[in-house]
C-alpha cells in the first residue's frame, strides 16, 4: 500500500476507532483496575521503518535486562522483518509480521497478529511509532495490561485516544534513540507523574552489534563485484552510492550532483570505483550517475543484492557510503563503514545514524526540517531546496578528508 493511502486510512478510520476504544477502556477499568505488577513479556511495535529498528537497539537492550531475551517480541511489516533479525536481539520465533501489500492483506494480517499476541499473553507493549492510531489500536487489542506510547498531553492534534497506560512525552529536540529509551523506561515509572519520563537516558545508549558476513555471503559479494568488472587491490577505493531516496522523494539529492561528484572524484584519485546500490527500480539512478564518469568507474549493483545481509556484506568490504537519510544509512552502522549522510526534510538531530564513522550534512534552512510527527512525513514542499543547498564541493571536501585524498 502507498504511504499516503495508509495515512488517510489511519486518520479517517483511526480517530473514531481510537475514540470508541478509549471509551471501552475506561468502562473496563471501572470494574477491573489496572495491575501494578512488573511486565514479564514485552512487545515492540514498529511497522513501517527499517531504520527505526536499528535506532531502537538501545531500547531493546534495556528491555532485555528487564525480562530476558526470550521474553522480547517484535511486530513489524513482513517486508521490513530483516532489519529486526539482523540485530539478533529478538528471537526469530518471537518476530511477528503483517503483510501490508494491500488493505485486505493488512487487515487479515493484523487480525492474525492480535490473535497470536493474545495467545502469548503479552503483558507490556512499547509502541515505537510516532502517533500512529493503527499501532495504538493494536497495542490495546493484543490484551497487554501495560501499554507505553508517545502522547501529546496539552498539545493539539495527533489524537490517539487514551489507550496507553504509560504516556510518554515525545521530545522532538532529542534523538529518537533517547525517545525510544524513554518508552521502555516508562514501564517501571510512576504513571501518576506527568509527563513521563523525567530522566536522562543518554548514559544507556548502546552501540549496535557488528555484522559479520558469512563465508557464503562474502563469496557472493565478491562474485558480484567480479562480474561487474571490479578488481580489488591495495590502491583501489570502493565508494558505495545510494541515490534512491525511496518513497520519500523530498529526501533525494539532485542526481546531477551525484554525477558531478563521481566525475570530480574520478580525476586524479587513483583507482576509485563507485557502486550504485538500490532496488531493481533504482536502475535509472545508476544510468544517470554512470553517464557522468568513465563506464569502468561506475558499477551497477541495483537489484543485484538478494537481501539486506548481502548489502551489509558489500558495505563491509567498501571504503565509504554516500547516501541520503534512508534505511541503508542506519543499516551501515552495523558494518562500521564510514558514511556521509545527507539530510534536508528530516534533521540529523533526531535521526543521525549512531556511528562514530558517520558524517551528517544539513543545510539548516529556516523551513527545514519539514517532516515531523505532526504531519506524518507528509510535507507540502515540492522543491527540496534543503537538499539542493548541499553542494558538490562540500561533499567532495568531506570525501577527500575521510579517504585521505590530497
Amino acid at each position: 500500500m502507498q504511504i499516503r493511502f495508509m495515512q488517510r486510512v489511519d486518520y479517517w478510520l483511526g480517530i473514531p476507532l481510537c475514540f470508541f476504544a478509549s471509551l471501552l477502556r475506561r468502562l473496563i477499568d471501572l470494574f477491573i483496575p489496572p495491575s501494578s505488577k512488573p511486565p514479564s513479556k514485552i512487545l515492540f511495535i514498529e511497522l513501517s521503518e527499517m531504520g527505526s529498528a536499528i535506532i531502537a537497539y538501545s531500547a531493546m537492550h534495556k528491555a532485555e535486562k528487564m525480562v530476558g531475551r526470550e521474553n522480547l517480541y517484535f511486530l513489524i511489516f513482513e517486508k521490513n522483518r530483516e532489519s529486526v533479525d539482523l540485530l539478533a536481539k529478538i528471537p526469530a520465533e518471537n518476530v511477528i509480521t503483517i503483510d501490508d501489500s494491500s488493505l485486505p492483506r493488512f487487515l487479515a494480517g493484523a487480525l492474525r497478529a492480535v490473535i497470536t499476541l493474545r495467545k502469548l499473553s503479552i503483558d507490556a507493549v512499547v509502541d515505537l511509532e510516532l502517533f500512529s492510531r493503527c499501532t495504538a489500536l493494536l497495542s490495546y487489542a493484543c490484551g497487554a495490561r501495560i501499554r507505553a506510547g508517545f502522547y501529546n498531553y496539552s498539545e493539539e492534534g495527533l489524537y490517539r485516544g487514551s489507550l496507553f497506560t504509560h504516556r510518554v512525552y515525545y521530545n522532538s529536540t532529542q534523538h529518537m534513540a533517547l525517545n525510544f529509551l524513554a518508552l521502555v523506561g516508562s514501564l517501571d515509572a510512576d504513571t501518576r507523574d506527568f509527563p513521563l519520563v523525567k530522566k536522562n537516558f543518554s548514559g544507556e545508549l548502546r552501540p549496535a552489534p557488528r555484522f559479520i558476513p558469512s563465508e557464503e555471503e562474502s563469496r557472493a559479494i565478491q562474485q558480484l563485484l567480479d562480474s561487474s568488472g571490479f578488481k580489488r587491490d591495495d590502491e583501489c577505493r570502493l565508494i558505495v552510492l545510494n541515490p534512491d531516496p525511496g518513497l520519500l522523494q523530498l529526501r533525494g539529492w539532485p542526481l546531477e550532483n551525484y554525477g558531478h561528484l563521481v566525475s570530480q572524484l574520478s580525476v586524479n584519485r587513483g583507482k576509485t570505483v563507485f557502486a550504485v546500490i538500490g532496488l531493481s527500480r533504482s536502475h535509472s539512478y545508476y544510468k544517470a550517475v554512470s553517464q557522468a564518469a568513465p563506464a569502468a568507474r561506475v558499477i551497477d549493483l541495483t537489484g543485484k543484492t538478494r537481501n539486506l545481509r548481502e548489502v551489509l556484506a558489500l558495505l563491509s568490504v567498501s571504503d565509504l557510503l554516500i547516501t541520503t537519510d534512508s534505511g541503508p544509512a542506519h543499516m551501515a552502522v552495523l558494518t562500521g563503514i564510514n558514511s556521509i549522510v545527507l539530510f534536508g526534510p528530516e534533521t540529523p538531530l533526531r535521526y543521525a545514524p549512531l556511528s562514530p564513522g558517520t558524517v551528517t550534512m544539513f543545510a539548516g534552512l529556516s523551513c527545514s526540517p519539514c517532516y515531523s510527527a505532526a504531519n506524518h512525513r507528509h510535507s507540502v514542499c515540492r522543491n527540496n531546496v534543503c537538499m539542493q543547498a548541499i553542494t558538490v564541493k562540500e561533499v567532495l571536501s568531506r570525501v577527500e578528508g575521510m579517504l585521505g585524498f590530497t
